[in-house]
C-alpha cells in the first residue's frame, strides 16, 4: 500500500462556543492541513495520484474556508469549528472529491499552530 500526503494552509477566524476560556472570543489561526491518501497500485507513470491533482482538490476545499469567520459558514453555525471538527469536515469533503478514483483519504491533520493539532480518520 502506498501512502501520500500534501500540505496546504489557510487563514481563518473562529470562536469556540460554550468552552469557558478565552477561546470563546473571536480569534484567528494560520491553519495547516495535511491530507493523507492511500492507493494499492501505481499508474503507468509510477504514481498513485498526481500530487498536483490531490493538492488541487485540497486547495478547492480550503478556499471555501480561507479568510472567513468559520462560525458564520453553513458547516459550523451549529457545530463548534474546533480543529477536530475541521479535520472531519475536510476529510469528508476530500473523500467526496476523490470518490471513484485511484486514491482514498485515510487521514486529515489540522494544525492551529506548530505545536497543536487534531487528526480525523474513520
Amino acid at each position: 500500500m502506498y501512502e501520500l500526503h500534501v500540505v496546504e494552509r489557510f487563514s481563518a477566524a473562529h470562536h469556540l462556543r460554550g468552552y469557558g476560556n478565552p477561546c470563546e472570543q473571536v480569534h484567528g489561526h494560520n491553519w495547516k492541513v495535511t491530507a493523507f491518501v492511500e492507493c494499492d497500485r501505481l499508474d503507468a507513470a509510477g504514481m498513485a495520484i498526481d500530487f498536483r491533482v490531490l493538492r488541487g482538490h485540497l486547495r478547492a476545499i480550503l478556499a471555501d474556508l480561507d479568510h472567513r469567520d468559520l462560525n458564520e459558514t453553513s458547516w459550523f453555525r451549529e457545530t463548534n469549528p474546533s480543529a477536530e471538527h475541521l479535520a472531519r469536515h475536510i476529510f469528508d469533503r476530500l473523500t467526496e472529491r476523490l470518490a471513484g478514483g485511484p486514491a482514498a483519504v485515510v487521514r486529515v491533520l489540522v494544525q492551529e499552530g506548530d505545536d497543536s493539532g487534531a487528526a480525523y480518520r474513520p
